[in-house]
């Protein structure tokens, strides 16, 4: 479903829902490659869209919200202690559409800093979770990519992270070379692409 959305007090209006037969949802703004938020449950409320003008054209879940971030899933930095960037400029990044897989989950294609980028989400089985693909081609320069940013970041055993104080686990794998860093605002878990062609994936369980 495609709508607005407020996030961070922000109306967002490039935003695309999912909702999954698991009952596990999420949201995804086109304009910055960024999974914004997930919930548990049944799937959106579109009152807003239709009602009297519909002019909020916003859609709300219907369940308790894990947020995410706003800010771009991938980034050049001039070295790997560069602050993140908080947006990308509407006009650099070009949305490609999406594809759909044999179980209609889709992946979305875009380009950005110099780069093809496919962004595949899938629930695990189980409805836990879910595994998120990144993949780069024809990248002219190393890219980074933030798996997660909270307030605290832990690390676990067996490449397993502990995010903003057991709000959340992201398990990566161990060729991925993910490290912790500090921020001004707490700490980020990124992990390097190296250029040319690269793919990372990684689970989200809550």
């Amino acid at each position: 479903m495609r709508s607005y959305l407020m996030f961070e007090g922000k109306k967002r209006t490039h935003v695309i829902s999912v909702g999954t037969p698991e009952k596990l949802n999420y949201s995804y703004d086109l304009k910055q490659g960024a999974l914004l938020q997930l919930w548990h449950g049944q799937f959106i409320d579109v009152t807003e869209m239709w009602h009297d003008r519909g002019e909020p054209q916003l859609a709300k879940p219907l369940g308790t919200v894990l947020s995410l971030s706003a800010a771009p899933a991938i980034a050049a930095l001039a070295d790997q202690n560069a602050a993140w960037p908080d947006s990308i400029a509407f006009d650099d990044l070009q949305n490609k559409g999406y594809v759909l897989d044999k179980s209609k989950m889709p992946t979305f294609l875009y380009s950005s800093n110099g780069a093809d980028i496919s962004d595949k989400i899938v629930v695990q089985s189980g409805g836990g979770g879910i595994d998120r693909t990144i993949s780069i081609s024809n990248s002219k320069e190393p890219l980074y990519c933030r798996i997660a940013a909270a307030a605290t970041i832990e690390a676990l055993k067996n490449n397993t992270y502990s995010i903003g104080n057991k709000v959340y686990t992201v398990k990566v794998p161990a060729e991925a070379k993910a490290f912790i860093r500090k921020t001004k605002n707490g700490q980020e878990l990124i992990a390097p692409l190296a250029n040319g062609t690269e793919s990372l994936t990684y689970s989200l369980i809550w």
